[in-house]
């Protein structure tokens, strides 16, 4: 494994649906209920349908990311209505999905300049 000094943080700021917003030990005891998958779906199915596509393109990505750069990622979601989301309008992240890494700002999907990104904060010397 990667150690935490030599990963690339990401900060993912988007809109948060409801199923990450559970606290973590409600999620686990949902989980090792067997419901867990039931009531992130639940969540998931009570936005607009645009946010559902959004969030499922993210979660998606992030995915692709993860495999395409294993145990080199710390992803870090900001919700956008939360405080750290708000700091981060005030200096300019106003449209989201927005990829921070490295002191790059990539707004969008765009898989590959995201990855590019990833790549030249690799590549930096620490």
């Amino acid at each position: 494994m990667t150690p935490p000094s030599q990963r690339v943080k990401i900060e993912v700021v988007a809109r948060v649906v409801g199923s990450l917003q559970h606290c973590s030990r409600r999620q686990i005891l949902f989980d090792n209920a067997g419901i867990g998958d039931q009531v992130r779906q639940q969540d998931l199915a009570s936005y607009p349908p645009e946010v559902q596509e959004e969030w499922e393109q993210l979660t998606a990505l992030l995915s692709r990311l993860g495999e395409r750069f294993p145990n080199q990622l710390f992803v870090q979601i900001v919700n956008a209505q939360s405080p750290r989301g708000m700091w981060l309008a005030l200096r300019g992240v106003r449209r989201y999905p927005a990829f921070l890494v490295g002191g790059e700002r990539i707004v969008g999907f765009d898989e590959e300049r995201i990855a590019a990104a990833i790549t030249r904060a690799l590549n930096e010397p620490r």
